[in-house]
């Protein structure tokens, strides 16, 4: 599937503010079944990206604005191609439980809790109704925590935040991508099978899938045999062509597709559009790598009040 999304993030001040840094993960990352073809950034007020590669392998843009404003509008554009078949979980050999090697080490970070993905009574409680069994096949076990979580937790937005642990929603039942996501992630870590997070986009078809008008967030599960495979939680579905991997992590702290500090005691208010559409052929003019600046204004610093506070960006919520 030849995919076009458009990811833009508009922030607005409630006064002037005389310095941003910002941190951005936005761009497809290259994998075997996930070409990126096109990554297009567009940043105002103007400012120049430094690019790197953080700990995973995940694509990162750093910007810093250091002059006074009150908005910031960042668009992202990209240009993927898809070539991810389906996966039926029973079909795989694995069995229960996962046994991973001393070399493996760095398997310790998804085996483990950490952050939002919390070890506690109720979720230990919940890991019960799995009743996981040695010899069992893995992909059962995978789609009895699809099941699971499907049929005690709501889809709703306005519940939980972006920096809300998987107690919250074991409390009220109800929660967001970024929720059921922590939530299997918790899920296969109380069992010992290892998970991670993953943040990206969903192109939607005929509405099928929840989440999709935002960045959205599903988990991956271990197969020996076949590697790290997609279950998305939210639409009850393993991944196919329609989603975009962007970066992958532990949890949701080591992904989001924004996060920065501001200098300032302004109020901050973030706005998140994403568009998708397929596309029949590549287009022509299209460029691999670039960066553009939005001609943003800035102003003077002598017009600007007294700004010492440092207050942290907001993070969009992956819904």
């Amino acid at each position: 599937m030849l995919l076009k999304l458009t990811h833009t993030t508009d922030l607005s001040y409630s006064d002037m503010i005389s310095e941003s840094v910002m941190e951005l993960r936005m761009c497809p990352r290259q994998e075997a079944d996930q070409h990126r073809l096109s990554f297009n950034l567009a940043i105002g007020p103007p400012a120049t990206p430094s690019t790197y590669y953080d700990w995973l392998g995940n694509t990162v843009h750093a910007f810093t604005i250091t002059s006074f404003h009150d908005t910031i509008q960042i668009v992202a554009t990209s240009v993927v191609e898809t070539d991810r078949p389906k996966v039926d979980p029973h079909s795989l050999p694995d069995l229960y439980p996962v046994r991973t090697t001393p070399d493996q080490y760095w398997m310790y970070d998804y085996e483990n809790f950490s952050g939002p993905v919390c070890d506690c009574t109720l979720l230990r409680q919940l890991s019960e109704h799995l009743h996981a069994r040695e010899g069992e096949p893995l992909g059962q076990i995978a789609q009895r925590m699809i099941h699971l979580i499907d049929s005690k937790f709501m889809y709703e937005q306005g519940v939980t935040s972006a920096a809300s642990p998987i107690t919250e929603i074991l409390s009220h039942g109800r929660g967001v991508c970024q929720d059921f996501t922590h939530l299997m992630i918790g899920l296969a870590r109380a069992v010992k099978i290892p998970a991670r997070y993953v943040s990206g986009y969903l192109h939607p078809e005929a509405q099928r899938y929840r989440g999709y008008t935002q960045t959205h967030a599903w988990c991956e599960l271990y197969f020996p045999t076949a590697g790290w495979i997609g279950f998305d939680a939210t639409n009850k579905c393993t991944t196919d062509d329609h989603f975009v991997k962007v970066a992958y992590g532990r949890d949701f702290r080591d992904v989001p597709p924004n996060k920065g500090i501001y200098r300032g005691s302004a109020r901050e208010k973030i706005q998140v559009a994403v568009k998708s559409e397929e596309l029949k052929v590549i287009p022509p003019e299209l460029a691999s790598d670039r960066t553009q600046t939005i001609n943003i204004p800035t102003y003077p610093g002598s017009h600007a009040p007294h700004t010492d506070q440092v207050s942290m960006q907001q993070e969009q919520q992956q819904q």
